[in-house]
This record gives structure tokens, C-alpha cells and sequence, in this order.
């Protein structure tokens, strides 16, 4: 069994892999930047898990990597592998001007859509930030675009004056008559508006090979905003650990 560990904006995820199929998983929220307890949170929440191997994907840096090593050290673990940008190792090349600075959880998903079978694919990480990328054959990044997530569009109104302390309420409302519910709706309507609004551009510049794109939604908020899309885009919600699984047992 393969442990996999995923460092994000807001949660480090945790997911046990077997034979290509995802086991007990959970996840812990951290603060961002005080990495000194995550060792010991991380230690009892996975109980009496014992891998054979730990690979990580994070984009957190130098710290978080040094807790994942206290980590498998306290265990008795072997010591963590860490995804890289390294193509050799994902199979994925991208266009951007510099690949190294593309979020490692990008390339895993994109591996893992590949995992899966989808040479063409636009992929949706639905997380504290939320990411579109484009996919074409010969596993080729075309790029992508970032915006801010359900949870930090939410948590930037409520700074606001008038909105203060009213942003947690019903988001079915296509016309709202509270200001909680204003955001709530608004919020999750308008980002899943944008999301179709900028996939559509996507396929755009995918060439004229005349390949459908697969349309992929992971993260935190994929399965709140699949209804409001179109019925061609489906909820994969292992797909940055499929990636880390796919490279792990490639190794």
C-alpha cells in the first residue's frame, strides 16, 4: 500500500492507494505557515496506516516538505517522494515560460487524467483557488487559467462593511432577498458562470484536430458545482492522487 499526501492552499489531504484503487482517505487543515504541530495532527489522524511508500505532491514548500520527513521518520516510514515538474517523470510538457512555476497539483492532475485515459481534456480543480487547464495529446500543457475559489470569493465580500458576518446562506436563490444569501448564490452562480465561460475559450486554442475534450471537476467544490454546468462535465474527484498514484507505481 502507498500512502499519498496532497499540500494545498488549505488542507494537507491524505488518500492509500493499492493496485491503482483509493482507500481510507482524509485530511487535516493547516495554517499555512506554521508546519512545527502538522507532524503530530497528521500522525493521529492516520492512525495505524502502514506504507510500503509515501509519495507527496504539495505546493507549500521547503517546510511542509521537512514536516513530511519528520513525519515518516517518527513512523518508521521510508522516506517521502516528492512530485516534481520533471516531464520524465509525469509525461506532461507545458507551455508555460516557466514549467517549474506551474503548481505541482496541476501536473498531477494532469497525469492523472491521462491515468485515465484522456489525452484531450480540459481539467477543472475546484479548491481554495480554482485552476482550468487544457490538455492535448502527447501529454501537452497548453496553459491554463486561475481564479479565486467558492470559499475565498466568500471570504473576500465579508471584509467588506456591508457584508460583514453574512455570507454563509442559501445558494439556490436566483433572486435573493437577503444579502446571505445574495452571496451564497451569487458566489456559486458566478463562478460556475465563469467556469463554462472559460472553458469555452479554452477550446479555442486547442487545434483543429476536432477531438472532443474530456471536461474534468476536482477538488473541495466539484460536486457543489457540477449541477449548474452542462451534463458533459463529470466529477473525478482522485484525480491529483491518481496522478501521484499513476508516477508512484512507475517508480
Amino acid at each position: 500500500m502507498k500512502l499519498l499526501l496532497d499540500g494545498g492552499n488549505t488542507r494537507v489531504k491524505w488518500s492509500c492507494w493499492e493496485a491503482g484503487v483509493p482507500g481510507a482517505s482524509g485530511g487535516v487543515a493547516h495554517g499555512g505557515s506554521d508546519w512545527a504541530d502538522l507532524p503530530r495532527r497528521l500522525d493521529a489522524a492516520l492512525g495505524s496506516v502502514t506504507p510500503e511508500a509515501v509519495w507527496v505532491v504539495e505546493v507549500l514548500g521547503h517546510d511542509f516538505r521537512c514536516a513530511c520527513r519528520e513525519l515518516c521518520e517518527v513512523r518508521g516510514w521510508p522516506v517521502p517522494r516528492f512530485f516534481s515538474s520533471d516531464p520524465a517523470l509525469h509525461g506532461i510538457y507545458s507551455d508555460y515560460l516557466e514549467p517549474a512555476r506551474l503548481g505541482l497539483d496541476r501536473y498531477a492532475a494532469m497525469a492523472g487524467a491521462r491515468a485515465l485515459g484522456h489525452e484531450t481534456a480540459i481539467i477543472v480543480d475546484c479548491g481554495t483557488a480554482v485552476t482550468l487547464d487544457l490538455l492535448v495529446p502527447e501529454g501537452r500543457h497548453r496553459g491554463g487559467l486561475i481564479l479565486p475559489g467558492l470559499g475565498l470569493m466568500r471570504r473576500s465580500l465579508g471584509r467588506a462593511p456591508g457584508v460583514a458576518g453574512m455570507t454563509e446562506g442559501k445558494d439556490d436563490c436566483h433572486v435573493a432577498v437577503c444579502t446571505a444569501d445574495a452571496v451564497a448564490s451569487g458566489t456559486l452562480q458566478g463562478l460556475a458562470a465563469a467556469i463554462a465561460h472559460l472553458s469555452r475559450g479554452l477550446l479555442k486554442n486547442m487545434g483543429a484536430d476536432g477531438v472532443a475534450p474530456a471536461r474534468l471537476l476536482t477538488g473541495g467544490d466539484a460536486r457543489h458545482l457540477q449541477p449548474l454546468l452542462d451534463d458533459d462535465w463529470s466529477v473525478e474527484p482522485h484525480l491529483v492522487f491518481r496522478g501521484l498514484a499513476h508516477v508512484a507505481d512507475r517508480d
